[in-house]
């Protein structure tokens, strides 16, 4: 039987109250999760902080002493390895960098004898005689240390160090027992990872970390 009259109004509003309006709130939510969304995607990103110059002062400052740091214990590795004892090598590199005896023997609470026997020790096993030559040989690694970070392998390393040092072609090939061709050859794929382009350039930078 057909509904009459009234009865259309209550049918009416039992679908649109319990099947059309659920369906209309769905899709408005829908579609207002979806705008969220969307404009959460296109918001750009929040602005960093523009670092300060102290930040920056600061960071160059942890780096310079990172970088001391490491050829610090790298220089404890090669005076290591020439034999030099613990105390040998902090009165070495203490006195190589300009601190007395008299301070360092204050710093140490040992007699200032005794810091001058470890010196003695120390430049007898680097082959040395003076503060001024144990500076030189500490420099000449650090110099070499710098060559192999660049990329240059040990024999090239050796090379370098003599090349820098002055020695002729002849003197190198002698020193190393390898012909004068080989040497200029050497010599050749060192400039080119170096980025340099003879003797001179190479004799520079060895000066420049020398000042450094």
């Amino acid at each position: 039987m057909m509904p009459q009259g009234f009865e259309w109004f209550i049918v009416a509003w039992y679908y649109g109250t319990s099947v059309i309006a659920p369906i209309v709130l769905f899709v408005l939510a829908v579609l207002v999760a979806v705008k969220y969304l969307r404009s959460g995607k296109n918001q750009p990103p929040a602005p960093q902080p523009a670092p300060t110059l102290a930040s920056s002062v600061e960071a160059d400052a942890n780096r310079e002493k990172l970088t001391r740091d490491l050829e610090r214990a790298r220089l404890e590795v090669d005076l290591a390895d020439a034999g030099l004892t613990r105390r040998e090598r902090t009165v070495l590199l203490a006195t190589c960098e300009g601190m007395t005896l008299a301070a360092l023997a204050d710093d140490l609470g040992v007699s200032r004898s005794t810091v001058g026997t470890y010196s003695t020790r120390a430049y007898e096993k680097l082959g040395v005689s003076t503060r001024e030559e144990a500076q030189a040989w500490l420099h000449s690694r650090s110099f070499a240390h710098g060559l192999a970070d660049r990329g240059l392998t040990e024999a090239e390393v050796e090379t370098a160090l003599l090349a820098a040092d002055g020695a002729t072609t002849s003197d190198i090939a002698q020193r190393l027992v390898l012909s004068e061709a080989a040497v200029n050859s050497r010599l050749q794929q060192i400039y080119g990872k170096l980025g340099i382009h003879g003797r001179s350039e190479l004799a520079a930078l060895r000066e420049a970390s020398v000042s450094r």
